[in-house]
């Protein structure tokens, strides 16, 4: 039905995926919505020139004011959510577009859709190879425009921006080096002009870049946290109520932790016995053993209520790739974009960071091994891949192109104590490795919240990461980050928390399979109106 929320919401989604077709068609950029129109966008790059940044920005306003005019005389509760729903998104964008202002320092914004919207050129479905051929060429094409861009807009950098992209530089271009002999193969020789072209593009603006003098992380903020939470996550609670969750969080963890620990052994530190810990695998090998366990969770979970062509849906464990390595974590998960059949998503491992850093490896692949059960189930079953594959499906439009990075997060982290309480893991050192997580998690949400809001200090940040089990020169490294894109660290522990809220107060009378059916069907929404939408079925009009 062509209903005035339909061609609101139509509109919008096409909107965006003209002004942004790599970053909708891709899971990099938390504040994109995955407007599919996109898909008809292949051949194009993004325009960030300042004037178009303005027009999208007043433009966003546009679209928030519709959807407040509709929402004020919409009296269904499932269109209601779906204005909020749009409302929130389009606020998101424009706090990263108008209050953080991403565009003027961040230039792996810049980096990331040229070798994002390369790699998608080269491999998403395609009707004929002049199709695939002539989205490669355009976009290329438009690299030299987009990176004259960068230099007119980036004016602050901060340092950890800067060495990022300096890496991601090198790893583009190792990357881009790679494609040549496989597209030679093809017979897509004609490419090889556009990818010189390519490479003096990069060069001209690595030498701009050079003369860049990045400001100190320590010195650069970003005044968003609240708006984030309020506008773009669509959050009721305040700052103080955040911090105050994660710090309740934090003191139960760390008495179970002990209790963990006296029992295993009470000689020793919680940390030592972590960083001791190395469990019985027989695959050594790290892909061998991620594939396999996600088999086993797929299995484990196909029990326990969760839809067979939800878990069954395509997943590649590979290596990450190498433009992406610089600005992923070591375990990451890559959404396919569409639900054509041709797509699939990715689990990304990078069990190497630095072939000469054999120390920073060695306690890579430790890491990998000691927490495979956990990163497993966060990033693929019953963590994000399940949770995506459940989006893709959706028959709401709107819920089926909108991500919610407070639901994103609160769910793969609030599936890995599913492990636990399901009698997944049974040996008490996974108690601990479970544990150490949480704890984590719980450091994560105080510093993302607390740093800017006064409630702790720099010196306080640091020591709850290093009793979380990091060096001091990593746990500054993690702080610097936290600050430089606010509000996404309180997603884990503040999303888990709400999520169990409502499962106590509601699961009981549903039972857990159908109260995570009702979640996944649901979008993935604000925990207001999920709440709204179980009392709505739980409490029916007029009992």
């Amino acid at each position: 039905m062509n209903t005035p929320l339909t061609q609101l919401s139509r509109s919008y989604f096409n909107y965006l995926a003209r002004r942004f077709p790599v970053m909708c068609a891709s899971d990099e950029f938390h504040f994109i919505p995955r407007a599919q129109d996109a898909a008809g966008y292949y051949h194009r790059l993004e325009d960030l020139d300042a004037s178009a940044i303005d027009e999208c920005v007043d433009q966003l306003d546009v679209f928030c004011r519709e959807f407040s005019r509709l929402r004020a005389g919409e009296t269904d509760l499932e269109k209601t959510i779906d204005l909020e729903l749009l409302n929130a998104n389009a606020k998101g964008i424009a706090i990263e577009l108008k209050q953080n202002r991403v565009w003027r320092h961040n230039p792996l914004l810049y980096l990331k859709i040229i070798f994002i919207g390369i790699d998608h050129a080269f491999n998403k479905p395609f009707d004929d190879p002049g199709e695939r051929q002539e989205r490669i060429f355009e976009r290329m094409s438009s690299i030299p425009r987009l990176l004259n861009q960068a230099a007119c807009n980036l004016d602050r950098v901060p340092e950890s921006y800067y060495h990022s992209a300096k890496a991601m530089f090198n790893d583009g271009r190792q990357y881009l080096r790679h494609a040549v002999p496989a597209l030679s193969a093809q017979g897509d020789k004609p490419f090889l002009p556009y990818l010189q072209d390519t490479f003096d593009a990069l060069r001209g603006f690595e030498k701009f870049f050079d003369s860049i003098h990045p400001v100190p992380d320590e010195h650069f903020s970003t005044i968003s946290l609240h708006s984030s939470l309020k506008d773009h996550f669509s959050s009721d609670r305040d700052l103080e109520e955040v911090f105050q969750i994660a710090v309740d969080e934090w003191q139960d963890t760390l008495e179970k932790l002990k209790e963990i620990q006296s029992k295993i052994n009470p000689d020793t530190s919680w940390q030592r016995l972590y960083h001791g810990f190395y469990p019985d695998v027989n695959e050594k090998d790290t892909f061998s053993l991620y594939r396999l366990e996600t088999e086993r969770l797929r299995k484990f979970f196909g029990r326990r209520g969760f839809k067979k062509d939800e878990l069954d849906s395509p997943l590649e464990i590979v290596t990450t790739p190498e433009y992406l390595k610089s600005v992923r974590s070591s375990a990451s998960f890559a959404a396919a974009f569409s639900s054509d059949p041709r797509e699939t998503s990715f689990f990304y491992i990078t069990d190497q960071f630095d072939e000469k850093d054999l120390k920073e490896n060695t306690r890579l692949k430790k890491r990998l091994l000691r927490e495979y059960k956990f990163l497993t189930a966060h990033e693929t079953i019953p963590g994000h891949h399940l949770l995506d594959s459940k989006r893709r499906r959706l028959t709401n439009t709107v819920r089926r192109q909108i991500e919610s990075p407070l639901f994103y997060e609160g769910w793969a982290y609030y599936v890995e104590t599913l492990l636990a309480r399901e009698n997944y893991i049974k040996d008490p050192m996974e108690y601990l490795v479970d544990h150490k997580r949480r704890l984590w998690r719980s450091a994560r949400c105080q510093i993302d919240v607390g740093l800017p809001a006064g409630f702790i200090t720099k010196k306080d940040a640091v020591e709850l990461l290093t009793t979380s089990g990091f060096s001091t020169r990593e746990a500054v490294r993690q702080i610097h980050r936290f600050q430089l894109n606010p509000g996404y660290q309180l997603c884990y522990s503040l999303g888990r928390y709400e999520i169990m809220r409502l499962k106590k107060a509601y699961g009981t009378r549903m039972g857990d399979e159908a109260f995570h059916t009702f979640l996944l069907e649901g979008g993935e929404l604000p925990f207001h109106w999920i709440e709204k939408r179980l009392q709505a079925i739980l409490q029916p009009s007029g009992k």
